[in-house]
């Protein structure tokens, strides 16, 4: 059923005159609700509308900016304060406050996780605790998320998603790898037996137009049989020149009750992304080829016209639950994903000239820069099942539950050789096996004040060749939750995995890797010290295999490692409202840095095992509601280096991130007002593997400093009618020049200037 509010429906709480604490007035608050209720004896709702946060968790057990309960650390429905690791839940409520539709804006909300590009519209990477997300889900299912060249991340359009789990920490027990970052889950949206639907339209700056739909369809009329269909298309300009972006989503979800215990589920989604003027590396030079730093418009873009990326995914899924009469569930989902990613970049920047040499710097009178080129696309088919058997079993006199499951997924990517040549008015360059033009072999731009020359052009066409990496999965795990005292709960697992990559490359060659029979056992325990409070603690191993290539064609070593973790959590308001404290620390070995200048056989950038790092500190996290009209989220991370490998930080020692909205009272009830903030402190960085240059060439890395920001937002709400509102919402309120990447080959990104963007929404 799509979520309604019925916030005008309810009468307004108002403290008294006295001050009051904040904590002292968020319970005060709380307990009138309930003693108004039930003393005046008006408040009647039919139970079957009750969907707001601040009553009730809507069908998928969302509270507002909180849930009821999460599956995606330990495989267990637990409560968060019952979660033996940090959970953070971007619900579906806090998407739309924030005008969230990417994954990518999802994850910038997120406490403790970072973010750094790579280049306009390809690779984003996103951090947790001094590492890189590599472990993505959908629906529990493994999904080749990742937003490199060849992954489907910069395609996942959050309109077709529910919330979003992210287990901040390794998830070595349901995530197959034992990821030390973060796993982020994302949650489907499911149909309901209720007719039901909403539909909204954006109007923002840079001319962004965004439409979308959502229907809750029962085909039958008992609602055992129903549907659920998602539409959603978005297009843009940007601040950059020569930049413009579109994308579009659809998903058809149904389900059938075979009887009372018994449903059936099956659908399909297509997710499609598209950047024109999209880079191959940082697009804002740090420094001319004086070594002087640049201070140039956050508008420069010199990309030619022909330069883009484009992601299209197409995910068909189904899954089998059935209830036994003794509280066991059997879940079995399976899915198929195909990604196609195609992308045709061409960018002024810094690059290698060969043997440890780096130039393409600009120089201030318009010469030096040199056209990048770089044409590649990837088919990739991840085919994913999972089966679970929980329940709960007696043994003492006690209750206690229990989880066993197996999960298998399989990806085969598939990359065409192609030749290129990069025409220019001096004629036709070149023939480059691989389509790749550094600035040794690439043209020289004629005046960069003036853009990329309009002659430019890349011929393509393939060579008939291909690489091919077939890469499988395979794990079975179990667990148990004991109750060992009435405040004492532990849970011991472990999980077996079974790992193989082979790869075969474009001249024949094969390399494989294959590791049989990894033991990852997981150890959580969870003390009550009364009804709000509990401690924790919980421990896993790390064992991830990496996708990188070494100069030789292979892969670099699985990483290896340990996490641990433990804290305090509260829970106030019946769960609305939940609040951690967190110490991890992790250690990580074999994380795979760049190897200087070297590229693989098929000419990529190559990488080798580093020396590992190790890193700790704090998570503080706050998120619910502190009454029906008052609504939060921040989380402040700690993260602190023990240990650094040979390619530097990327992650700030300090990072918070809050959000709140207020609905007012009395005559301004149908107003909401929220604000939010992301800061981080700055990063003591490493322009690798090129830095400052001398006489217009760098020969190694240079230590930067990227600098820290506060990032402010605002929102104003104006409910018009019960089932239509009408909202501005405004990002970067203070118009922040801030880099959302800085020392990438010796090349910077500048984040987005202030926007805004009007939204009205209605339901139905």
């Amino acid at each position: 059923m799509i979520s309604k509010s019925i916030m005008t429906q309810i009468p307004c709480l108002r403290p008294s005159d006295k001050r009051l604490a904040p904590l002292a007035l968020a319970i005060a608050l709380g307990i009138s609700a309930h003693a108004t209720a039930a003393d005046q004896g008006v408040l009647e709702l039919d139970a079957t509308n009750i969907e707001d946060s601040a009553l009730g968790a809507d069908p998928s057990g969302q509270l507002g900016y909180t849930v009821e309960s999460t599956r995606s650390a330990t495989g267990f429905a637990l409560t968060p304060r019952q979660t033996p690791q940090s959970v953070t839940t971007i619900t579906r409520q806090q998407m739309q406050d924030r005008d969230i539709h990417s994954i990518e804006q999802a994850l910038e909300t997120t406490p403790g996780v970072s973010i750094s590009k790579m280049e306009v519209g390809g690779r984003t990477e996103f951090r947790a605790r001094g590492y890189g997300v590599t472990n993505w889900k959908v629906d529990g299912l493994q999904f080749p998320g990742g937003t490199d060249f060849s992954g489907g991340g910069a395609a996942l359009n959050t309109d077709l998603y529910e919330r979003i789990d992210i287990v901040r920490g390794a998830n070595g027990l349901l995530g197959g790898t034992g990821d030390p970052s973060a796993t982020v889950d994302l949650i489907r949206k499911a149909p309901s037996r209720t007719f039901g639907g909403s539909a909204y339209a954006t109007y923002g700056s840079w001319d962004r137009r965004r439409l979308g739909a959502d229907l809750n369809l029962p085909l039958s009329e008992d609602g055992r049989l129903r549907s659920r269909f998602v539409v959603t298309q978005q297009e843009a300009n940007s601040f950059r020149d020569n930049q413009a972006e579109r994308s579009r989503a659809a998903l058809a979800n149904f389900a059938f009750d075979l009887d009372d215990a018994t449903t059936l589920g099956a659908g399909f989604q297509y997710e499609y992304s598209k950047t024109v003027g999209s880079g191959w590396g940082a697009n804002i030079p740090i420094w001319y080829g004086d070594g002087s730093k640049t201070d140039l418009p956050r508008s420069t873009n010199l990309v030619p016209s022909w330069s883009y990326g484009e992601v299209d995914t197409r995910t068909a899924f189904a899954s089998l639950q059935h209830r036994f009469d003794n509280d066991w569930t059997l879940d079995l989902k399976g899915s198929q994903s195909t990604i196609d990613a195609v992308g045709q970049r061409g960018l002024a920047k810094v690059n290698s000239t060969g043997r440890g040499v780096y130039g393409g710097y600009w120089n201030q009178d318009g010469s030096g820069a040199v056209l990048n080129g770089l044409y590649s696309s990837t088919d990739t088919t991840q085919q994913s099942a999972q089966f679970d058997l929980s329940g709960p079993f007696q043994l003492l006199g006690r209750s206690h539950q229990a989880m066993f499951g197996y999960s298998d997924s399989r990806t085969v990517a598939w990359t065409p050789q192609y030749n290129c040549n990069l025409l220019s008015a001096a004629g036709v360059g070149p023939t480059t096996a691989g389509c790749m033009y550094r600035a040794n072999n690439g043209p020289a731009i004629g005046n960069w004040h003036d853009g990329v020359d309009d002659d430019f052009a890349l011929l393509v066409s393939r060579t008939g060749l291909h690489s091919k990496t077939t890469t499988r999965l395979q794990g079975l795990y179990a667990a148990t939750r004991l109750s060992i005292t009435e405040p004492l709960s532990v849970i011991v697992g472990a999980r077996t995995s079974d790992y193989s990559a082979i790869t075969r490359d474009v001249n024949g060659g094969r390399s494989s890797q294959h590791n049989s029979g990894v033991v990852t056992p997981y150890l959580g325990a969870v003390y009550d010290l009364d009804d709000t409070y509990s401690l924790y603690a919980s421990y896993t191993d790390i064992f991830t295999p990496q996708t990188q290539e070494t100069a030789s064609g292979g892969r670099v070593e699985p990483i290896r490692g340990q996490s641990y973790e433990t804290g305090v959590k509260g829970a106030w308001f019946d769960g609305r409202l939940n609040a951690s404290a967190a110490y991890f620390l992790t250690k990580q070995e074999n994380k795979a840095v760049m190897d200087g200048d070297l590229t693989t056989p098929t000419n990529a950038q190559a990488y080798k095992a580093g020396t590992g790092q190790e890193t700790d500190g704090i998570d503080l996290e706050l998120a619910g509601s502190l009454t029906p009209d008052w609504n939060v989220y921040a989380g402040y991370t700690y993260l602190h280096f023990r240990r650094v490998d040979s390619d530097g930080r990327q992650d700030p020692s300090h990072l918070f991130k809050a959000s709140t909205t207020y609905r007012l009272p009395g005559p301004l009830q149908r107003l909401t007002l929220g604000a939010g903030v992301t800061a981080q402190s700055n990063i003591r960085a490493l322009s690798s593997p090129a830095g400052q240059p001398t006489n217009g060439v760098s020969r190694g890395s240079t230590d930067v400093n990227w600098s820290g920001y506060a990032i402010w937002n605002a929102l104003a709400k104006y409910q018009v009618t019960d089932d239509t509102s009408v909202s501005l919402n405004a990002n970067n309120l203070f118009d922040k020049h801030y880099y959302s990447r800085y020392g990438f080959y010796a090349g910077a990104i500048y984040g987005e200037p202030r926007s805004l963007s009007l939204t009205v929404n209605t339901a139905f």
